[in-house]
């Protein structure tokens, strides 16, 4: 349900003026690479949920959520679980939490143009503050999941510890430091299956509210 869940924010958010890069649901993928030394090693990397098994063959894929200089932001989710909450009816209620990660190359913000203001701009703040209008204007009823809400319910210390599941080499280490920023923080999102009929707007799927 996660992967459902990342799949709708993604969708309100992908258009806004500062998203060139952003994924869904991500799992932390560790796969063998050889080293300059010519020795194997490990390395652990965000990778997409729906990237297809032909684009794993290729190495770009595992790279394509790591820091990097040609993006402005990259944005994806972490998955952080879904509860059950209650049983009514024919309905089941449920809570998805998930992360949502940001990268920031503020070099490429700047030269767009992105954030104008007299005001000496927070490019973090002026990301957070755009995401967060936007998550109330979800439809109430996404098929196959209905009455989803969801809502910011904390931001993480804003360190590398953000990215402390994954490996990062030097190349990419770099784009930890400024002029570069992140952030990263938690979404809990509310949500309802009908058990019944083959449409949530059923009769026998009618909520009890």
């Amino acid at each position: 349900m996660n992967q459902a869940i990342a799949h709708i924010i993604r969708d309100y958010i992908g258009h806004l003026d500062f998203v060139d890069k952003i994924a869904g649901l991500t799992s932390i993928t560790t796969f063998e690479i050889r080293g300059p030394d010519n020795a194997m090693k490990q390395i652990t990397v965000p990778i997409a949920c729906c990237v297809t098994p032909e684009e794993c063959d290729r190495e770009g894929a595992y790279y394509d959520l790591m820091p990097n200089s040609a993006y402005k932001t990259v944005i994806y989710f972490e998955d952080g679980g879904v509860s059950f909450v209650r049983s009514e009816s024919n309905w089941k209620y449920y809570t998805s939490n998930l992360r949502l990660v940001c990268w920031i190359n503020i070099i490429l913000l700047t030269e767009s143009g992105i954030c104008k203001s007299d005001i000496p701009c927070t490019y973090a703040a002026h990301i957070i503050t755009e995401i967060i209008r936007h998550l109330p204007e979800f439809p109430k009823h996404v098929s196959p999941l209905s009455f989803v809400y969801s809502e910011i319910t904390n931001q993480a210390i804003r360190s590398a510890s953000i990215f402390s599941a994954y490996t990062y080499d030097e190349k990419h280490s770099q784009y930890l430091m400024a002029p570069y920023d992140y952030f990263a923080f938690d979404i809990k999102t509310d949500f309802a299956i009908c058990l019944r009929g083959s449409d949530v707007y059923d009769a026998t799927c009618e909520p009890l509210f």
